[in-house]
């Protein structure tokens, strides 16, 4: 069995038995990872525990925090489990066929990639979400899909099929916070 866990856009999670789907839970809250994910995660172990051979996590592109709350949790129930954890790209959730997959990473801006035989082939990139290219050379005319979630099931899927491991976040924008300029003055 295949646990995959994504937080890139909502959080998804799902458990593959051979080819057969036996658990699937979303939520499409783009900021409740951490109050959703336990009780998913709780749910599709149930009963499954010694059975889970894998555990896969979605490893982006999407958002800082609920990207690491997704990788943390599917690291810590791999360790837990004393199985291995795979990071696969997020967007291979968006599609079991060859398209271009954009999502929605804030900003008016768009992360995409082209997915074709099972595996990004191009990408992650960033682009205005209104300029997103389309898809050119071998890949032109190729259906995009303006995904709304991630399917953690095509997920596992792919993990099963051999999808190519992504051991880092895949963050498309540099860090944007900065530290304090010092400690604020308070007032009565």
């Amino acid at each position: 069995m295949i646990l995959a866990i994504d937080t890139s856009l909502g959080t998804a999670v799902a458990v593959l038995d051979g080819d057969d789907i036996v658990f699937e839970q979303r939520s499409d809250d783009r900021r409740g990872h951490a109050e959703r994910l336990g009780p998913m995660l709780e749910r599709a172990l149930e009963g499954r525990r010694g059975a889970i051979e894998l555990v896969v996590a979605g490893m982006g592109p999407g958002a800082f925090t609920g990207l690491r709350v997704g990788i943390a949790a599917a690291r810590a129930t791999a360790m837990g489990l004393g199985v291995r954890c795979l990071g696969v790209a997020s967007h291979l959730g968006a599609t079991s066929g060859d398209a271009q997959v954009t999502t929605d990473v804030r900003r008016r801006e768009r992360a995409w990639s082209i997915v074709a035989g099972g595996a990004v082939v191009d990408g992650p990139h960033l682009a205005p979400a209104d300029a997103v290219p389309a898809p050119g050379g071998q890949h032109a005319g190729l259906t995009r899909i303006d995904a709304e979630a991630i399917d953690a099931g095509l997920l596992a899927r792919a993990a099963a099929r051999g999808a190519a491991e992504v051991t880092e976040a895949l963050y498309l924008r540099e860090a944007d916070a900065v530290p304090s300029a010092g400690p604020k003055r308070v007032s009565q």
